[in-house]
């Protein structure tokens, strides 16, 4: 009998211990590594600098002369440079008229640049590619865009893509914990993300300053990144994703409306941008930074700041003298000055001040804030 009990015993360690090492070897294989990637820059021909911004602006004849001034004190504070582009039908002044072509062709152009110098440079063939992610906010077309990538580059049938629209500057990130969350699936998989804006078609040519503030800050350009989760791509990898946050403010009036796509008073389409931008954007950065920090700070920091603001709350609000007296005597607070909240009190501040860069560059944090650790394989 005692042979039998032994044998089965042995039988239920081993089987306990496949199993842990299946966990881990799953999990092993949910990692996501940035292998490559590659940004645009248009030609030359597209380049835009500020006189030739200025001769744009001087073409629109809704503008009044204050409106000129506003905007030309825009595009020199703005920080923008000399080095910017922007679409052709812009270039050739048809900007009052844009067609569908305009933006299929810009990305277009974009696309294959890109994507053919990721492929050249990894060495990874489009028909191994299992999962296709595109973002582009303002275009969505028929067939989609990655409908045409994929006929272009004669990928597989079975590749999984996905056409994401009206995810704004946040939805690289989005794209990216879209391919994260499909890792977790799929073994040894290969993905693709794009992401770009289609500025072409959405011009605005009216005078509302909500609106043509888009004109000013937004320009040509895009990314494509080649992300895997195999580890035998591992040592050639760029980056290694550690975690993503995502906080997601669209359930509020406020946040939802201070940044769309919509027509003005003439019903002249363009892209508003509500003055409550920045109030709404610094509660989502906090939000994030909340959420982020949890993961992003080491263990240790994490533990000294709980144990440290649990004592500091109750020195504050210590009333009665022999309330704790013995624990209290036997911790060395010389002060009830929290050292830890003036290091990282700022998380929990309900007003962030927050640079005028990043509330113009990643606007819409508003509905979508995101916020990735990478590790530097």
């Amino acid at each position: 009998m005692e042979p039998i009990i032994v044998a089965m015993c042995s039988f239920c360690f081993l089987f306990l211990v496949y199993q842990l090492y299946k966990l881990y070897d799953q999990k092993r294989d949910q990692c996501c590594y940035l292998l490559h990637y590659e940004c645009h820059k248009p030609s030359d021909d597209r380049k835009i600098d500020t006189k030739f911004c200025g001769n744009i602006i001087a073409r629109n004849k809704n503008l009044g002369h204050q409106d000129y001034k506003f905007l030309l004190r825009v595009i020199v504070n703005s920080g923008i440079g000399e080095e910017t582009y922007g679409p052709r039908n812009i270039i050739e002044r048809r900007e009052n008229s844009p067609t569908l072509q305009d933006g299929i062709s810009e990305m277009e152009e974009f696309f294959i640049d890109t994507l053919d110098r990721l492929f050249r440079k990894t060495g990874v063939s489009p028909r191994e590619i299992d999962v296709l992610v595109v973002n582009v906010a303002l275009l969505s077309s028929a067939p989609s865009l990655t409908s045409k990538i994929i006929n272009y580059y004669k990928m597989r049938d079975d590749v999984k893509s996905f056409n994401l629209t009206g995810m704004g500057c946040s939805g690289s990130l989005i794209s990216i914990n879209l391919v994260q969350n499909i890792f977790k699936s799929h073994k040894n998989a290969m993905a693709i993300v794009v992401c770009s804006e289609s500025i072409a078609p959405n011009w605005y040519s009216g005078n509302d300053k909500s609106m043509i503030l888009t004109n000013c800050l937004f320009r040509s350009g895009g990314c494509s990144i080649m992300l895997t989760n195999n580890r035998a791509f591992e040592n050639r990898a760029k980056l290694k994703l550690k975690c993503l946050v995502r906080t997601h403010l669209g359930a509020s009036d406020e946040a939802h409306n201070c940044c769309m796509q919509k027509e003005d008073d003439q019903g002249r389409l363009g892209f508003y941008l509500g003055k409550n931008l920045r109030k709404t954007a610094t509660l989502a950065f906090k939000k994030n930074v909340v959420g982020i920090a949890k993961k992003a700070l080491p263990l240790r920091e994490i533990v000294r700041y709980i144990a440290v603001n649990c004592v500091w709350e109750v020195l504050r609000d210590l009333e009665d003298g022999s309330v704790w007296r013995d624990i209290i005597d036997a911790y060395p607070v010389k002060t009830t000055a929290n050292p830890y909240m003036e290091k990282y009190g700022w998380i929990n501040r309900e007003k962030l001040e927050v640079d005028v860069w990043l509330i113009f560059a990643r606007y819409s944090a508003v509905l979508f804030s995101k916020t990735m650790k990478w590790e530097v394989l």
